[in-house]
């Protein structure tokens, strides 16, 4: 899922093994119609390797390329816990699929990684890369512990609508950085999902991200990384927070670095100002999708934090992320909801931003204390589009210095014109009022 560029570092990742589908040869038995009751690893065979690999000239019976059938009647038996004919790939402990670890899969690195020296051309030769959302659907069967029999991926993944649903192209890899990738999840039609993923870089230096890159399939309600700092969850495992609301909404230990409302977000921090990862630092991206139409979709995002030196003159990002929860909204009428925060310290904000959903008509933040008591410095009058504003702006003509017992005050109208009452919710029939931004000391 991580993969980290040019530096002393490596990167460990849970990207996954996929396998490419072109078309079907002749005598290719026809897909079955009900993959939704098969073994995970019955549809692979099906979808996957019965078309693309185990044809003429590569994987089947007689042509064994690489010394390898994937004929239905022996591929399980040749790829599960055995190890690979690349002689490098075995003395880096690959096997051809190990159980529960995609990146110990030497098929995962000749499909889906970037291919090291040693470790023979990419797969399938000659032809384009399976769509991700069908990589993912192998990952979750070699993360599941790649069995024969159940049912340990999400096969509405393999679903045509999600292949055609847009034409996105995952964002190019910073020159130094990494790349987080949060893979395709489905979305069934009608319905809103919304899912954390945890995953962990290998570093051993404290790592400094100046600039942020975020693009996201179209459907999504919003995009949060958060910074983790327990050792609690499973990585690339994919967690629905409606299934545990309790345990997922306000989880300790999680730390607000950067969101996104729009299918494409860049954002630079001002100069001699970044934001720290720790060596080894874990992060839970969180994503929510909603699906408005009559088709499977799928959610994904892919997450870029270029990275830079650190210099003496540093100043280090601090995030700020005030969710207020305690309002009502009553039926057929506007709403307008003012809360105050007051600091017992001295900070320099330099950046504000807003989240609401889509009865939210406009977000005000103002100054209170100080020579500049009442100032007007933030105004959105666009849910779906909140500005990201950093200081000095055309609205205030300098950083936003808060003394102990100074603060801002925001003023947030809602227009519920529906017949009920509406409160803090997740979906996006709920409402939310939360100030983002950032500041340091």
């Amino acid at each position: 899922m991580f993969s980290i560029l040019p530096g002393r570092m490596k990167a460990r990742q849970f990207f996954v093994l996929l396998l490419f589908l072109v078309g079907c040869d002749q005598g290719v038995p026809p897909e079955p119609s009900n993959l939704e009751n098969l073994p995970t690893f019955t549809v692979m065979q099906h979808v996957v390797f019965d078309r693309q690999c185990a044809t003429a000239g590569c994987h089947n019976s007689t042509s064994r390329a690489g010394g390898l059938s994937l004929a239905a009647d022996e591929s399980f038996g040749n790829l599960v816990d055995i190890d690979p004919s690349n002689t490098m790939a075995k003395n880096d402990g690959l096997k051809r699929i190990k159980p529960g670890d995609p990146m110990r899969s030497f098929l995962f690195h000749k499909i889906d990684q970037p291919i090291r020296a040693g470790y023979g051309e990419r797969m399938p030769f000659g032809s384009n890369q399976l769509p991700s959302q069908y990589r993912e659907f192998v990952r979750q069967w070699i993360a599941g512990g790649a069995p024969q029999d159940g049912i340990v991926a999400d096969v509405r993944l393999l679903k045509d609508p999600i292949v055609s649903q847009d034409d996105f192209t995952p964002l190019t890899p910073p020159g130094q950085g990494i790349q987080l990738h949060l893979r395709p999840f489905a979305i069934d039609p009608g319905k809103e999902r919304e899912i954390f993923v945890y995953g962990k870089i290998n570093t051993s230096d404290t790592l400094y991200v100046t600039r942020v890159e975020i693009k996201m399939r179209g459907g999504s309600h919003h995009f949060i990384l958060y910074k983790y700092f327990g050792n609690d969850l499973v990585e690339g495992q994919q967690r629905d927070l409606y299934s545990a609301i309790n345990e997922e909404l306000f989880r300790s230990g999680r730390e607000y670095m950067i969101g996104a409302q729009t299918p494409y977000l860049a954002y630079d921090l001002p100069a001699g100002v970044a934001m720290p990862l720790a060596p080894d630092q874990g992060f839970d991206l969180n994503s929510h999708y909603v699906n408005k139409g009559s088709d499977i979709i799928s959610g994904e995002v892919f997450v870029n934090l270029f990275t830079a030196p650190k210099i003496d003159t540093l100043r280090i990002a601090k995030p700020i992320f005030n969710n207020f929860i305690g309002f009502t909204l009553p039926a057929r009428q506007k709403t307008t909801i003012t809360r105050t925060t007051i600091y017992n310290r001295s900070i320099k904000i330099f950046s504000l931003s807003s989240h609401t959903h889509k009865r939210g008509e406009s977000f005000k933040i103002f100054l209170v204390g100080g020579s500049y008591d009442g100032t007007l410095v933030y105004e959105n009058h666009s849910w779906d589009h909140p500005p990201n504003v950093t200081f000095p702006s055309a609205a205030f003509p300098r950083l936003i210095e808060i003394e102990p017992g100074w603060g801002y005050r925001i003023e947030v109208v809602y227009n519920n014109e529906t017949e009920r009452i509406i409160r803090f919710g997740l979906t996006s029939e709920d409402e939310m009022c939360i100030v983002l931004g950032y500041y340091y000391e």
